[in-house]
């Protein structure tokens, strides 16, 4: 089997133009919400970082709510067509952010793209870059099982590679690496969708 991560990584390299083209339309009002949830808490002048940002749309959209954002993401192609600044190319599993740097971990759709094996650590990670107190949402596929699925909606026969989480299971990872789950939202589209939003805690 071709590595996950990298193959996913060039499909998204490639697929970059009509990514930005698709997704600036998408209706907004899911990630409106998720972006108010995290304001809630947070106030204005915090520091986020969106790990697999792409082309920056939760980016620009929380900057517009105040916050101080750093983008990150695996696929330089993305971040070089969405233009975004104060944005970097980086793994998720090994993050260029100081230990407790972060007021908060935003990862939308991201998380998703990453075998199972990889999770604990990654959230291990999310959880070293984040100050006890602060936060981490989360937005994952909800279902079971990990494959390749082919990018059609994108125009394109390339693959990336997808694993599908429970909100028990992932909930006792994000335990694990020190989070405590404070809520938890779901939404269908063209998938199911699970978010949650935690705090990071002392261990």
């Amino acid at each position: 089997m071709a590595e996950p991560i990298a193959e996913t990584q060039e499909t998204y390299d490639a697929i970059a133009s009509e990514y930005l083209r698709r997704n600036s339309t998408v209706d907004p009002r899911s990630l409106n919400d998720d972006i108010a949830a995290l304001a809630a808490v947070l106030p204005p002048g915090s520091w986020v970082a969106d790990v697999g940002c792409g082309p920056g749309r939760e980016v620009r959209a929380m900057r517009a709510h105040g916050f101080r954002v750093v983008g990150l993401d695996l696929s330089a192609g993305q971040l070089r067509t969405g233009g975004l600044t104060g944005a970097a190319r980086a793994d998720m599993r090994q993050l260029p952010l100081r230990t407790g740097s972060m007021d908060a971990v935003w990862c939308q759709a991201a998380l998703l793209h990453l075998p199972r094996a990889d999770v604990p650590g990654v959230l291990a990670e999310f959880a070293r870059a984040v100050r006890i107190g602060g936060r981490l949402h989360l937005s994952v596929a909800d279902g079971d099982g990990e494959a390749w699925e082919v990018a059609f909606n994108y125009g394109s026969q390339r693959r990336r590679w997808f694993t599908y989480h429970r909100e028990r299971d992932l909930a006792a990872h994000l335990a694990a690496a020190g989070f405590v789950v404070e809520e938890v939202r779901r939404t269908a589209s063209y998938r199911d969708w699970l978010a949650i939003d935690a705090q990071r805690v002392a261990t």
